[in-house]
């Protein structure tokens, strides 16, 4: 009968430890059913430039 009251409080602390993990949250993460939607209003302005030399002007100035 001693050798069981020896490891009694050793058996219930195991115990009481897995009862403890058995309890414990879980997290779940889902994903949400529709899609992220981004709106931006973007306003682009480009502005472009053609340069060319002497030579090539005059070739197109004849064909017109």
């Amino acid at each position: 009968m001693k050798k069981q009251q020896k490891f009694l409080p050793h058996f219930l602390a195991l115990s009481f430890c897995f009862a403890l993990t058995g309890c414990t949250p879980t997290v779940q993460l889902e994903t949400p059913k529709e899609g992220i939607t981004i709106n931006m209003n973007v306003v682009v302005d480009h502005k472009i430039k053609i340069e060319m030399d002497e030579k090539t002007g005059k070739v197109i100035e004849k064909k017109d």
